[in-house]
């Protein structure tokens, strides 16, 4: 850990944690020049700008950290759903997840949602979180009890350089499901260090898809507890990454208990000079019978400069599980491209054309609708005018 004394949040906070270097195991594929680079103040006064979509439903809106009652819609929920703007305590943070200590040390505002049992709640609830500028922490927490049902999109913007270090728990109570889309989709020069953790009961479900399409340093751990026996998780991610970005994904899972499902899709697309981190890690406990964890990592380089670090990993102390992890990495392949070209595309087109269809893999099973449409619409536009 860097234990210098300038530290780039010592400004927010009088004990900020130490922050990792690349001796790290955990970041020595995720360089922190973009966080360790300055130091880091309190947001300024002045007008969050940001373009987020906005799905029709409920909403909350966090400019900066802090909860905008102005922006923010929370009517629309049925009975048995309630929100409570309130700064959620957090698990303890180990020495090796700085960023959650240091969101523990420097968030100010928070929410907790809260869903009664069996109430299913039909239209997604969007959380948005915009940045300015300086450094600013967010925290929130979703509580489902037996037999709910709750979609929520989580979407990351902004303007300008700023940093955002999130927060967000769930726990999912027995025979409950839990769909997330979590997009990040911020100016060149914004920086997210955040994190998902999930306990997830006896049968329930949990889909998550996290998007990275824009920043200059966006890190999203997963960390996932199969606490309940039957329990599942479907984990599916894409980074689309350009210029200088660095994207990385960091997912744990962790089969506690037996039969016990777990699926894992994560894909890059790195162009120009960008880098793209996965680290995958499954464990499948002593006792953890009948698990039956997948674990894929695909990656496609566009450029000669574009870089991607990969690690899948199992770890399996009991008998009796199916377990497979693997990764690939490669250029577009030039017999498709030759292929396409014969049919009268041209070669931007037809790399445009193979990208999409790669990209598209992931988002066309974004299991929250609003999202989905509003990601192949924008999928088509940045892949020169085709749609899905």
């Amino acid at each position: 850990m860097n234990t210098t004394a300038a530290h780039p949040f010592a400004a927010l906070t009088p004990n900020p944690p130490a922050l990792p270097t690349i001796r790290d195991e955990d970041w020595r594929f995720t360089p922190l020049k973009a966080v360790t680079g300055q130091a880091w103040a309190a947001p300024s006064a002045a007008p969050v700008k940001f373009d987020a979509p906005d799905l029709g439903g409920p909403r909350l809106v966090f400019l900066n950290g802090r909860l905008d009652d102005s922006l923010s819609r929370p009517a629309g929920l049925p009975a048995g759903v309630t929100i409570s703007r309130e700064l959620p305590p957090l698990r303890q943070a180990a020495p090796e997840r700085p960023f959650v200590a240091l969101n523990a040390a420097g968030a100010r505002d928070g929410a907790v949602i809260r869903v009664a049992r069996n109430v299913k709640v039909e239209n997604p609830l969007q959380v948005v979180y915009a940045g300015g500028d300086g450094a600013a922490f967010a925290r929130l927490r979703l509580e489902l009890a037996q037999g709910a049902e709750l979609a929520v999109a989580e979407h990351f913007t902004g303007a300008g350089r700023h940093f955002l270090g999130s927060v967000t728990e769930a726990s999912v109570g027995a025979n409950a499901s839990l769909k997330i889309a979590r997009v990040v989709a911020d100016s060149a020069q914004a920086v997210h260090i955040a994190e998902f953790c999930a306990r997830l009961a006896r049968d329930a479900r949990l889909v998550l898809d996290s998007i990275a399409l824009e920043a200059e340093l966006a890190r999203t751990e997963l960390r996932i507890e199969l606490d309940g026996e039957g329990s599942q998780c479907d984990l599916r991610g894409l980074a689309l990454a350009r210029g200088h970005a660095l994207f990385d994904h960091q997912i744990h899972v962790d089969h506690a208990k037996p039969r016990a499902t777990s699926r894992q899709l994560f894909r890059n697309v790195l162009d120009d000079k960008s880098r793209g981190v996965f680290s995958g890690r499954v464990i499948v406990r002593p006792g953890a019978a009948g698990t039956d964890a997948q674990q894929q990592n695909n990656n496609l380089l566009l450029s000669d400069d574009a870089r991607v670090d990969t690690k899948p990993m199992l770890e399996i102390y009991a008998d009796d599980v199916k377990c497979s992890h693997g990764a690939t990495s490669g250029q577009l392949d030039a017999n498709a491209v030759f292929f396409l070209r014969s049919r009268g595309l041209g070669v931007d087109q037809a790399r445009a054309l193979l990208t999409f269809a790669f990209a598209n893999e992931i988002i066309e099973h974004i299991a929250v609708a609003g999202v989905r449409d509003w990601l192949g619409a924008r999928m088509g536009e940045r892949f020169h005018g085709l749609a899905q």
